[in-house]
């Protein structure tokens, strides 16, 4: 068992008597599927159509674990997720990055210079958007995920469509790598977080989230965050969303260094809720 499962499931009687049941958004060979693959040595994963599906799934107890992306070292965050997040009463208990690498896929016949139609997530197509660009007379279409895109590319047989997935999915679904490593930077990773119904409690949680509203005053998200540099707390992202219903008012979803049971950590939480409306644990877990 990996050392990233082992502290996820601490809490559980038997661990090692079964596989992990996972969520996953998509199909085989998704980037979820990597990631879950990267968390759970031998994982017992059913795949969903959407991420909302992830949440219900793990909300249910139909699944023990659902892995969403959260955010991206070229795309930014996933907002959709963050509002799910602050929507279901879950909790974060690990997260890994995953190494993103998008190749062109097409029908083993196919040739480059065909390609007329490209299907791949939203984000995939964003973090390819130099590529797209450089090959104008091509259509880009969202669909719902990488490895979905490849698997719907394989069902056409159509030489002019093509897919931006991983050369994983080119393997799983017949198809050939037409250009490999087309997203825009080398340095391109997603975060991907392990939710459960439960948290966890562990030395070796590292990180800690939190969902926060300030008080609508002068000087209110100042005096917050000075609540951690008090304590020399390394607060490592501050990501603002908007209230649904509430125009023009934010909500603020902040990481930062450190374990719950640490002194420090439980003075700055205690002196932030003196300067906020709201404030909901995600979780405090490991990372890989």
């Amino acid at each position: 068992m990996k050392k990233i499962e082992q502290i996820i499931r601490s809490g559980e009687s038997s661990p090692c008597s079964h596989p992990a049941e996972c969520a996953c958004q998509g199909v085989a060979g998704a980037f979820s599927h990597r990631a879950c693959l990267e968390v759970f040595e031998q994982p017992d994963i059913r795949f969903y159509p959407h991420f909302e599906d992830v949440f219900e799934a793990v909300s249910r107890g139909e699944r023990r674990y659902g892995i969403i992306p959260i955010e991206n070292t070229l795309a930014g965050s996933v907002t959709d997720n963050y509002d799910l997040m602050l929507q279901y009463h879950l909790s974060i208990v690990g997260t890994v990055k995953v190494k993103i690498e998008h190749s062109l896929l097409a029908l083993p016949d196919a040739q480059q210079e065909q390609i007329r139609q490209i299907y791949s997530h939203e984000q995939a197509l964003h973090q390819c958007s130099d590529f797209l660009k450089q090959h104008p007379q091509i259509t880009s279409h969202p669909y719902s995920n990488t490895a979905a895109s490849a698997k719907f590319v394989a069902s056409q047989n159509d030489p002019s469509l093509a897919a931006i997935g991983s050369p994983d999915c080119a393997q799983m679904y017949g198809l050939k790598v037409l250009s490999h490593s087309i997203q825009n930077r080398r340095d391109n990773f997603t975060r991907f977080v392990v939710l459960a119904q439960q948290p966890i409690s562990h030395p070796a949680c590292g990180r800690i989230s939190l969902i926060v509203r300030v008080q609508h005053q002068a000087g209110a998200l100042y005096r917050a965050l000075s609540r951690f540099a008090d304590q020399q707390i390394n607060l490592l992202k501050l990501e603002s969303r908007p209230i649904p219903d509430s125009p023009f008012e934010v909500m603020f979803y902040w990481d930062f260094a450190g374990n719950m049971q640490e002194q420090r950590v439980q003075t700055a939480l205690q002196n932030l809720r003196q300067d906020v409306d709201y404030l909901k644990i995600l979780g405090n877990y490991p990372e890989q």
